[in-house]
């Protein structure tokens, strides 16, 4: 519903001629004006429309995720999207500029005004992990963003082409020890979660691969079933179609326990590696400098979408979870998984120029 009053000044002035004007009607007028004040009251109290730059813009907010279209990254935000917008009054447009690790996505939403109508949907790749991959990083996650809310958290998992004859991670280890670098792992992308998390296992099992960095995480699985790689480690939930089909087979899940689609796959504590719980969050960032209105509608839209009942049915379908919380959570993730990406991976050399 759009207010009809353009600020509170407009409305009080209002209220305030129409309960006046009452002291001089007969008792008989009195209800048509008491009609009218409930009206100034209800019209006052609506929800306004968004407004993005200028008064009266029609100007949509632009989420810009840095996935192609198609993933699940995508499929979350697209969703996000037509909740948000429907929460907000206006038009929420969902930008994909996948690529570079998401800086791309990261530098196009800061050359946009910090005036809230332009978004990122940031994932640990953006928030933390390309500080190791990039040199020099184009944009400080911590001082050119500021948090808007968390979204979700997803598990990644071990998958490998059938023909490989791979079954487990031990396979895995038997066949890298054969031949060191001669098993490609793809990935979204340099310094990207899926690339990370792979680098972080070879390290803890003392095994070497050949990363193949592509565009997107659809591409790298594409890639993966079609024999191009041999391995490599999406979220579940972009991965999961391909397995069902037999067209991927499922070495392990990084995540904490296993999870209910995959109930034989093992979980990375059962099989001796630490650190992978908890690591595939993401967000919603504005440009820093946004003003502290439109980052709290946003949050509290967000809220609502993470409690909805239908919202989170379809997100556990995808085998992901839901992840409301404070407006500072986001930075609290980004600090506490800075200091542990760097114990894991900061002495491996990966930065790229």
């Amino acid at each position: 519903m759009v207010s009809q009053f353009n600020n509170a000044q407009e409305f009080s002035g209002l209220l305030s001629f129409l309960t006046l004007f009452s002291g001089f009607l007969p008792m008989k007028k009195l209800s048509v004006v008491s009609h009218l004040v409930v009206t100034a009251i209800g019209l006052g109290l609506a929800v306004p429309a968004w407004s993005c730059g200028e008064a009266g813009s029609n100007r949509p907010i632009r989420l810009v995720v840095s996935q192609q279209a198609g993933g699940s990254t995508d499929t979350i935000a697209r969703m996000w999207a037509e909740h948000a917008g429907k929460e907000l009054g206006t038009t929420v447009v969902v930008e994909n500029k996948p690529g570079a690790g998401g800086v791309i996505a990261a530098k196009s939403v800061l050359a946009q005004p910090a005036d809230g109508c332009t978004l990122f949907l940031a994932g640990v790749s953006q928030m933390v992990l390309n500080k190791f991959a990039y040199a020099p990083l184009a944009y400080s996650p911590e001082k050119d963003f500021t948090p808007v809310a968390t979204l979700t958290n997803v598990p990644f998992v071990l998958v490998a082409n059938p023909q490989t004859g791979l079954r487990t991670l031990d396979n895995l280890g038997e066949a890298a020890r054969a031949r060191p670098g001669a098993i490609n792992f793809a990935s979204s992308g340099l310094g990207n979660s899926t690339h990370l998390v792979v680098e972080m296992l070879l390290k803890q099992r003392g095994l070497r691969m050949t990363h193949v960095p592509y565009k997107g995480e659809p591409d790298g699985v594409i890639a993966t079933v079609s024999g191009e790689t041999q391995v490599m480690a999406p979220v579940l939930s972009t991965a999961l179609p391909q397995i069902r089909a037999g067209k991927l087979v499922p070495l392990m899940v990084f995540a904490a326990k296993r999870v209910p689609d995959l109930p034989d796959v093992p979980a990375a504590p059962e099989i001796g590696l630490k650190g992978f719980e908890d690591i595939g969050w993401s967000g919603i960032a504005a440009k820093a400098g946004t003003p502290a209105e439109p980052i709290r509608r946003m949050h509290a839209a967000t809220q609502k979408f993470l409690s909805d009942p239908v919202v989170v049915d379809k997100l556990r379908a995808m085998q992901v979870t839901p992840m409301p919380g404070p407006v500072g959570k986001l930075a609290e993730l980004t600090a506490r998984d800075t200091v542990k990406w760097k114990d894991a991976i900061g002495d491996l050399n990966l930065r790229a120029n």
